[in-house]
């Protein structure tokens, strides 16, 4: 539940009626304590912030009743326990680290008991316990501050002259007492949820980052490969992936995947994906067909709320420039060769939806100066403000507009730049988008013999 929706709900305050002008003249002194009871629980239910709240209460008391030190005790559920939270002698607030039971001295009994206390003279009073205050104390006002019975803390005043406080001031702060509980409630809920998020914030930054650092950025030892990513997600966390895997000497394979649905949920089910995958091939590095078939079946195992992967999977062999390639319901890749753009027709059924799905490879013989682009969905559905989709027809824009000396990092950097025109300033993109270009380069070495090395 959003911490917001649990603040309590305040007296309606704003709506009240002033006090009646015939009453300032029947009985001047009662109507001027009704307009500043008025004006004080208007303006303090209005302030979140616990220490400007205190001090201001504090101030607005002061008008209300002459005190000497003003303190407020509140109660801690778990402790069990009244703490000091705010002290004030004399306008100036000083420094309070009591701690209380119920039932114990004039403030435990108070909030034990749910009602004002109100001692004359406290000399006479066995309750009593002398703190620390720099004077003696005379006379003392205790008001639990009660939410629906529930105990929030008390309101302690105290003075140095003997009778200071009066019934009428016992009544007066019978009636501020309800609202200050409410406003320190609202004032703790708010700091709860202040906190909250901090810590929410830290976490998705953390998460972030540890996402991050399961992406690889390219791949080394591979001649004749220029290899480049992009990842741009919609949210803190995204549910799109892509992976670099070392698949035998001179092979190397490339994932890409697009959870359904965004945030953290999907983010950790694409890093257990990745974590499925590398685990496999550390002893199966299958044809891509298997491979989604291994994981379709994983996944679907896992049976997490009906989340299901698109995913490519290819393995691309640098001896023989032949890229194979299994698709479970990703958009189709692209190839791009002499400055044309064909679409690479291979589907297949998402992955974690339906058990013992099988898939379809498809191999094709690369030549060097063709690239091949894998993206996700969210890169084909950015839109625009008038709701329109950048669409195959401006991606095959972007990418007939390769040069020969264009790298894989250029052609990767042009459509995230495109996607982001097409988006406009000011509008946020829906989805995530991610994207794995590589291009075939000509070479001299015919050694193949090392595994790529991914960093």
């Amino acid at each position: 539940m959003d911490e917001a929706a649990k603040l309590a709900p305040f007296p309606v305050v704003g709506d009240a009626d002033p006090v009646p002008a015939s009453l300032f003249v029947s009985y001047p002194e009662q109507a001027n304590t009704l307009a500043l009871l008025y004006e004080v629980s208007r303006e303090i239910t209005s302030i979140l912030d616990r220490e400007q709240l205190l001090r201001k209460v504090a101030h607005r008391v002061k008008k209300l009743v002459n005190y000497h030190v003003f303190s407020v005790m509140l109660w801690n559920e778990q402790t069990q326990l009244l703490e000091s939270t705010f002290s004030m002698r004399y306008g100036d607030t000083i420094p309070s680290r009591l701690t209380l039971p119920l039932h114990k001295g004039l403030t435990g009994t108070a909030a034990g008991e749910r009602r004002i206390l109100r001692v004359n003279d406290t000399v006479d009073d066995p309750r009593y316990i002398k703190c620390d205050v720099g004077f003696d104390t005379r006379s003392e006002l205790v008001v639990p501050l009660l939410l629906q019975d529930r105990l929030i803390g008390v309101l302690d005043l105290e003075s140095t002259d003997a009778n200071a406080f009066t019934a009428e001031h016992e009544r007066m702060l019978a009636t501020l007492g309800s609202y200050i509980a409410i406003a320190l409630e609202n004032a703790r809920l708010f700091q709860e949820a202040r906190e909250n998020e901090s810590r929410l914030q830290e976490d998705l930054a953390t998460a972030r980052e540890i996402q991050r650092q399961l992406l690889p950025t390219g791949a080394r030892e591979m001649p004749g490969l220029d290899l480049a990513s992009a990842y741009c997600s919609a949210r803190a966390l995204g549910g799109d992936f892509y992976d670099f895997l070392p698949y035998g000497e001179g092979r190397l394979a490339l994932a890409l995947g697009d959870v359904s649905g965004k945030g953290t949920a999907a983010a950790l089910f694409g890093s257990l994906a990745i974590g499925i995958i590398r685990e496999h091939i550390v002893d199966h590095p299958c044809p891509p067909a298997e491979m989604l078939a291994m994981l379709n079946n994983r996944l679907h195992g896992a049976r997490l709320d009906s989340r299901f992967i698109a995913t490519l999977f290819s393995v691309y062999d640098a001896g023989t420039r032949r890229l194979t390639l299994a698709n479970a319901g990703s958009p189709y890749p692209l190839l791009i060769r002499d400055g044309a753009v064909q679409t690479i027709r291979i589907a297949g059924m998402p992955l974690g939806l339906y058990p013992d799905t099988q898939y379809e490879e498809i191999t094709l013989d690369l030549q060097p100066g063709d690239a091949v682009l894998f993206a996700s969905d969210g890169i084909l559905e950015s839109e625009n403000a008038q709701l329109e989709e950048f669409g195959i027809e401006r991606l095959s824009s972007v990418l007939s507009s390769i040069q020969p000396e264009h790298t894989a990092s250029d052609i990767a950097s042009s459509i995230i730049d495109a996607t982001d025109r097409h988006t406009g300033e000011g509008l946020h993109a829906r989805d995530d988008r991610t994207l794995v270009v590589f291009r075939v380069t000509d070479h001299t070495s015919s050694d193949f013999s090392k595994l790529p090395i991914i960093y």
